[in-house]
């Protein structure tokens, strides 16, 4: 929907007439304005103050973009990165984004899910095929257009090297994928997570992790599996394996759309791009300078306009399956296969905390939190009370299995390392840390702050209500570099599992005689 200018915005950017606002996100303000030709064109005013190394990354990444087929994203007409107020202009789609056609006109169904869902994946295929992660694909960015869904919006060179949460990661919480929440960059694999999250929503009108507090969706999407029952069984499996905790697990973008039309991934290159921690044809290598204006194009640092269509190897093929008779999907993806064809608290008197948690089982594999940085081989904490290297044998994808039917049941594992009374806090994990937390029951319970103590070294720490003040303490019983679990004496009383996730600890409390799951995210003070 269009609103009005506001005071402070411009009339005029380059030979372009701005009449109205169309959405303001992270990166910017998006206007709808009208070119020289008097048509209509969606102008991305960039937060400004951008530096030389986001400028050149943003022609890079400018320039990339011409390579993507233009049927299924807002082409890029020109942009210019230098100056008070950088800018990008693109293609206007005349059409409701995703999330406001469910929000007004509730979840899709049979054909117009199937054709948004292999519409979508196309786009994707061909983004990565042109060597660009999208960094923020959720169904705000996806446009439903006369002709189709095109993905616009393409989360490209913020300010600041870091994408860790500490510093804003690039994209939506509700589907950044569990690695990125991990701190590590987002790849072509990322994009799969968000997609799988996106059709999820479509499917049911509701985030495939739910709608809570932003760390206990980070939590869930690190520890929870999603509901995909509602979606129909053949595109349900798809999702699932596209929502895999571990990025090597989920399908390579060009492998999800050739099984979404029912043909067969070559298992040489299936989860390919998945593995890879930089996409098929993003280049690679020192500082590169911005790029010079064209003849006529404009002043330096204005990136001219590109051609209707991208050069490249083509090849046709016909793919069969479960949108067999849909017109559009096939058109789309008639040439997407000559594209590919070359490439995520009871209240209480003083002395009684306002919560406590249920019994549930945790699995952790490796797109959960990865090893922090700064863990080192004595940080690892083992059966016996010493530490171990990084020979000692783990996996990864193991999961922790918390006995349901027995709250104070010692938490039983596969190859994930334990721990006994001898064993220490690693040095990751010192500090005061404190954050908010939310049950999962939201009836008779109500959230709280919770701060954590604890000291390199140890084996106990100290737990607080910060709003009853109530006090607790911690006894260290297993854990790993990544994740420890300690038992709470009181307030409380149950396990409190803490994970590493960037620069701060994913919390679950849980096992206590209440029923009711407790989870947040801490920060150290």
């Amino acid at each position: 929907m269009v609103t009005p200018l506001e005071p402070g915005d411009p009339r005029v950017l380059g030979e372009f007439t701005l009449s109205g606002r169309l959405g303001e996100g992270g990166q910017g303000v998006v206007f709808l304005g009208r070119s020289p030709r008097d048509e209509p064109v969606a102008v991305k005013v960039l937060k400004s103050g951008l530096d030389a190394p986001v400028k050149e990354r943003l022609v890079r990444e400018l320039d990339a973009m011409r390579g993507v087929a233009p049927f299924c994203t807002a082409r890029v007409l020109t942009a210019v990165v230098d100056g008070r107020m950088p800018y990008v202009v693109s293609e206007f789609i005349d059409g409701p984004s995703l999330q406001q056609r469910v929000d007004s006109g509730g979840p899709l169904r049979g054909g117009e899910l199937e054709r948004l869902a292999v519409g979508t994946a196309t786009a994707l295929a061909a983004v990565h095929a042109a060597g660009i992660v999208h960094r923020d694909f959720k169904p705000a960015n996806v446009l439903l257009g006369p002709d189709g869904p095109r993905v616009v919006d393409f989360g490209i060179a913020r300010q600041g090297a870091s994408d860790t949460i500490t510093a804003g990661p690039v994209g939506t919480p509700a589907y950044l994928a569990p690695e990125q929440i991990a701190g590590d960059p987002a790849t072509p694999a990322s994009d799969v997570f968000a997609w799988g999250a996106t059709i999820v929503f479509a499917a049911t009108g509701r985030p495939a992790f739910g709608a809570a507090t932003v760390p206990a969706v980070m939590h869930r999407i690190l520890t929870a599996e999603p509901d995909a029952s509602a979606l129909p069984r053949p595109l349900r499996g798809v999702v699932e394996r596209c929502l895999a905790k571990d990025p090597a697990r989920r399908p390579a973008s060009r492998d999800l759309l050739l099984e979404l039309v029912g043909a067969t991934p070559d298992p040489l290159q299936a989860g390919a791009a998945a593995a890879a921690t930089r996409p098929e044809g993003v280049r690679q290598g020192g500082t590169t300078a911005i790029l010079p204006a064209f003849p006529g194009a404009g002043p330096a640092g204005t990136i001219p306009p590109g051609p209707d269509t991208a050069a490249g190897d083509r090849r046709q093929a016909s793919r069969t399956g479960i949108v067999a008779g849909a017109v559009a999907a096939v058109a789309a993806l008639s040439v997407s296969a000559a594209l590919l064809g070359p490439r995520l608290l009871s209240g209480g008197s003083p002395g009684t905390s306002p919560h406590a948690g249920a019994t549930t089982t945790v699995s952790r594999t490796a797109g959960s939190p990865a090893r922090p940085a700064d863990a080192t081989p004595g940080d690892t904490v083992t059966d016996d009370g010493a530490t171990e290297d990084d020979t000692a044998t783990t996996d990864d994808t193991a999961t922790t299995d918390y006995a349901a039917e027995d709250p104070t049941a010692t938490p039983k594992a596969t190859a994930v390392p334990s721990t006994t009374p001898g064993g220490t806090v690693p040095a990751a994990f010192a500090g005061t840390w404190g954050g908010h937390v939310v049950p999962d029951e939201l009836v008779g319970t109500s959230e709280a702050d919770v701060q954590i103590v604890l000291e390199p070294g140890g084996r106990t720490g100290r737990w607080q209500d910060t709003d009853s003040s109530c006090r607790g303490s911690l006894t260290l019983t297993r854990g790993s570099a990544t994740a420890l679990v300690f038992r709470l004496d009181r307030c409380a009383a149950g396990r409190v599992t803490l994970t590493r996730t960037g620069e701060g600890l994913a919390y679950r409390r849980d096992g206590g005689d209440d029923g009711v799951t407790y989870q947040g995210l801490l920060i150290r003070d």
